[in-house]
């Protein structure tokens, strides 16, 4: 057992101490759990440490899954032996680490086998740490997270309703509801947000015909009917997507499977789990009661909810050690694809890998370092990663990436898709109708030069072309994109029988729209009609005026008796003015038009060798000798604004062929020519004369500008969700924050592109530090995250700055703060290791940390920083002690004494961390107390000395702490500049 000495005596005789007595503890602390209400460990068996040690609760209404082990504890932990190992030299540390690390492959990489050459490595950021639990019903197997019951049609009176209990709605099993509703579901989450119906709804008739429907047995058939309104097939109403969320009613409280009434109390606890247990012992014929905060509520509204779901009714019991989902329900994941890391893990364990290849020189951690180090690239690459549309192989939807979606034109000639071998898109069009796909989240920074590339090819089935539009939706500074988007439009060529590479240049684009709104009317076969014997078609040109690209009608007119029209049909309000004509022609012709009177009128179109743009007046106009009306207009010519259409005809008398090609009506467009733009949606658009199965594979842009996006590439976003249809990364990554860099990544990639990531994360780092500096006045700390520039970000503030918030209003987590200090700290360690040089930012970054701390903490008496608010600067909280947050502290501070600080009283500054850590190390004075050697918020002496006492810990403070107690020993066993790694000094 461990002997604590007396306080600041010598400090590294207590840190030895401390290390070993915490290793008691967790010694104590492991063991299997059957029941989280009567065994508390850190540790199972299989050497998995969970998030917490204390029993938390049974629903998620109330909280998270109590049996939650994520992926950041355990590296962490592996971390922390590393370090134990590498201060004390004692071979059980090391042993330690091994284990956790051979836990971690195992059970979060659900034993997927360390590649041999670096690729792709899925890790899952939780696994299931306690006892075996029921999942959250029903399940999504195919998105997991989207599981649970949508959009129940449920009676309320006076805001309370019955959630009926057994098949199929299982009320008696109620787990978690979200809020009511009577709007159409924007995404199908129980917390998925909401958007307003136009249309007036029948809610009476959809409560009873849902009734009259039982769940069915297959399991894909189940989804289909709980997400309604898809049971009922296509959706009667209108969704206004472009107005806010309509109201939502909110839960006051529900009567869960646990005979608990469980209430979310406004003011009190208003997120949306957080429930307090109100009342317990409740009946069973109360089970599944629901009470909106609303009482004045009456009538059908759509219920969000999920339930757990006994195995013999045919729910789903987790697994110890499967790996899991937490949020907004508890279920299971099934394969390397619905797995994700948490991005600071996957940091944290990229040095697990290196350091253990370091001590023990093993192959096998040095691939495990790199293939983390090729997964955590994968992160850094944001936008580089991303393609409008791709070739896949592995992919089984159309789309992959961002936001993408199709329609068609008329809306029930609906495409169907599939992949051929290759992994090229299969778009099948079985009417004569249009398609159109749409992405509208993958951001290019572009110039005029860049090249917009559609991979397409095929035919229509009579071998006749497919007509390809491409729209690029531009705006020039990516803010209010709502607002200031404009449409550039170019055609493609006749496609090839097979897939080829259309690049066509930015600047070969042309408006699509003036600054007014109204369209360019650009040549169109759609808009363009024969009669007599002329003939019609559509011909892709290069020549056209300023060598410009593009579609033109040419109407080949033989006779007299023959012509060609030019409709506005495809306009909004089918009429146009008639102001000017791009055209050549062999030969003079004829312009007529009617006015809405029936009068006829002509003017004179002389014959254009080459391209020729000319003003059309109402003056011009002559009445035309042939009228259907008798007697004269009474005017000299004709007095329309806008007409439906117009026509060609040869001149009276006239009878050689004349071949007539037309570019546009009305103005000419102009060429895309902004120095800087943004492509916020891309859009194509197939058509041909018959049915048609064209081929689609890369759709991107070649040669964008790099520096899309504020310190990119190098800054790791929050979100690394990928697409289970796609094998792609999910379009949304969130806002980034510093808490989640970590240079030291960097610190071994000697290429042009590893120096400018490093020097990309550095500048993040130190902006975000001279940021709050500017904002607070206090030259330390950090902003709490960054609102990028990027279509994910935008409700979250002004775009390209820092902020105190996360997502929105939302407090950030403290903890982010010391853990941007450390890795920092840890990144200059290491270059200055290796003989490089670091950043000089990232070393000042460092060592206004370290002087900060230190004033910090000599003017509080020893207490270190916990809360950093959104609002005001950190203040000393004598009882808010932190252990992880003073670990952390302890550990950059000792970092950077390592790495020869410029910063006097580091060495004071580590001895006041190490002093506050052992003025709340836990002895009890019981003899052989389970909670003896840990660091607990709150031991509940009361509750026992055993595995049954419900004291309180945080399976993640143990890394945090070891690493730091174990770097303070380093630095003071061997001094400014000590290698580390070293294991014969």
């Amino acid at each position: 057992m461990h002997t604590l000495i007396m306080k600041n005596a010598d400090h590294r005789a207590n840190v030895e101490s401390i290390i070993e007595g915490h290793h008691h503890f967790l010694e104590r602390n492991t063991g299997r759990t059957d029941d989280a209400t009567k065994q508390h460990y850190v540790f199972n068996p299989e050497g998995i440490v969970s998030n917490n040690r204390h029993f938390i609760a049974h629903t998620m209404m109330e909280y998270q899954p109590n049996g939650d082990a994520p992926s950041e504890s355990q590296s962490l932990l592996i971390l922390g032996e590393v370090h134990a190992y590498l201060a004390t030299k004692e071979q059980r540390y090391l042993d330690k680490a091994i284990e956790y690390f051979d836990a971690y492959v195992k059970y979060y990489y659900e034993g997927d086998p360390i590649p041999d050459t670096p690729r792709r490595w899925i890790a899952n950021w939780l696994c299931n740490g306690k006892e075996p639990v029921l999942a959250n019903f029903p399940i999504n197997d195919s998105q997991p997270t989207q599981g649970g019951y949508k959009n129940v049609p449920i009676r309320f009176v006076n805001g309370k309703a019955m959630v009926p209990q057994g098949s199929p709605f299982w009320g008696e099993y109620m787990d978690v509801a979200t809020w009511a509703h009577r709007g159409h579901m924007a995404w199908p989450a129980i917390n998925g947000g909401v958007r307003a119906i136009q249309d007036t709804v029948d809610w009476d008739d959809i409560y009873d015909n849902y009734r009259i429907t039982t769940m069915p047995a297959n399991p894909a058939d189940q989804l289909a009917w709980i997400d309604w309104p898809r049971y009922l097939g296509k959706p009667s109403y209108t969704v206004d997507w472009s107005s806010p969320e309509p109201p939502l009613q909110l839960i006051e409280y529900i009567v869960a499977w646990t005979g608990d009434r469980i209430g979310v109390l406004p003011g009190k606890n208003d997120e949306l789990w957080g429930g307090e247990i109100l009342e317990s012992g409740l009946p069973d014929s109360r089970k599944g009661e629901i009470q909106l905060r609303d009482h004045t509520v009456n009538g059908v509204y759509l219920l969000n909810y999920s339930v757990k779901l006994p195995v013999d009714k045919g729910g789903y019991l987790l697994k110890r050690n499967e790996v899991w989902h937490n949020r907004p329900i508890n279920v299971p994941l099934h394969g390397e694809l619905q797995r994700g890391n948490a991005a600071d893990a996957e940091l944290w364990f990229c040095d697990c890998c290196y350091m253990l290849w370091r001590i023990t020189n093993e192959q096998k951690y040095y691939n495990a370092w790199q293939a983390v180090l090729f997964t955590l690239e994968e992160y850094l690459d944001i936008d580089r990663q991303d393609q409008f549309f791709r070739q896949d192989p592995s992919a089984s939807s159309p789309f992959t990436d961002g936001i993408s979606y199709d329609w068609s034109y008329p809306e029930e000639a609906q495409a169907l898709y599939s992949r051929d071998a290759n992994g090229y898109i299969d778009l099948r069009q079985n009417e004569i109708a249009q398609s159109s796909l749409e992405q509208q989240a993958v951001w290019f920074k572009v110039k005029p030069s860049a090249k917009i590339r559609t991979e397409t090819g095929g035919l229509d089935d009579a071998d006749g072309n497919i007509s390809v539009k491409v729209e690029m939706y531009m705006n020039r500074e990516k803010v209010d994109v709502d607002a200031n988007i404009y449409r550039f439009v170019a055609q493609l060529p006749p496609l090839a029988a097979t897939p080829t590479n259309y690049d066509i240049p930015l600047s070969d684009f042309v408006a699509g729209q003036k600054g007014d709104g109204s369209e360019y009317i650009l040549a169109d076969i759609r808009a363009a009609v024969d009669y007599g014997n002329t003939v019609v078609r559509q011909v892709y040109r290069t020549d056209i005026l300023d060598n410009r690209r593009g579609n033109t009608i040419q109407f080949t007119i033989p006779d007299g008796s023959s012509g060609g029209i030019i409709g506005f049909w495809l306009l909004e309000s089918s009429r146009s003015p008639l102001t000017g004509l791009t055209y050549t022609s062999t030969g003079p012709l004829l312009l007529k038009a009617t006015d809405d009177q029936g009068w006829n009128w002509e003017r004179p179109l002389p014959a254009a060798g080459g391209w020729t743009s000319i003003t059309i007046k109402n003056s011009d106009f002559t009445l035309a000798s042939y009228q259907e009306n008798p007697g004269t207009p009474g005017k000299d010519h004709p007095t329309w604004t806008d007409i439906p259409q117009f026509s060609f005809v040869l001149p009276d008398g006239v009878e050689t062929s004349t071949m007539l090609s037309y570019y546009c009506v009305n103005d000419v467009p102009p060429r895309y020519d902004w120095d800087i733009g943004y492509t916020i949606k891309y859009r194509l658009t197939f058509s041909a004369e018959h049915p048609y199965l064209v081929k689609l594979g890369d759709c991107t842009v070649i040669d964008y500008e790099p520096d899309n996006l504020a310190y990119v590439p190098g800054l790791v976003p929050f979100s690394n969700i990928y697409n289970t249809e796609s094998q792609q990364f999910d379009g949304w990554h969130g806002m980034p924050y510093p808490g989640y860099q970590y240079p030291f990544i960097f610190t071994h990639d000697d290429t042009a592109i590893g120096a400018k990531r490093m020097e990309n994360m550095t500048n993040f780092l130190y902006d975000s530090q001279q940021w709050y500096f500017k904002r607070f006045g206090q030259l330390g700390p950090g902003a709490s995250a960054y609102i990028w520039n990027r279509w994910d970000n935008f409700k979250y503030g002004v775009a390209d700055t820092f902020t105190m918030y996360h997502w929105g209003n939302g407090s950030a987590w403290s903890g982010y703060q010391p853990r941007a200090y450390f890795s920092a700290a840890r990144a200059v360690y290491e270059m200055k290791n290796r003989g490089k040089t670091p950043p000089a930012k990232l070393v000042k970054y460092v060592e206004n940390w370290t002087t900060w701390l230190l004033d910090f903490m000599e003017r509080s008496g020893g207490v270190s920083p916990t809360n950093f608010p959104q609002e005001g600067v950190a203040m000393p909280d004598p009882t808010d002690f932190t252990g992880h947050m003073c670990g952390l502290w302890l550990a950059g501070a000792s970092m950077d004494a390592l790495c020869g600080s410029s910063v006097k009283g580091v060495e004071r500054l580590m001895d006041l961390l190490v002093n506050e850590l052992e003025d709340h190390y836990d002895i009890t004075g019981v003899p052989g107390h389970i909670m003896d050697g840990g660091w607990s918020p709150a031991l509940r002496l009361s509750t026992g000395s055993g595995p049954e006492s419900n004291a309180m810990y945080f399976g993640f403070y143990s890394g945090e702490i070891l690493r730091g107690l174990s770097l303070y020993l380093l630095y003071k066993n061997k001094g400014v500049g000590a290698d580390i790694y070293d294991l014969g000094k």
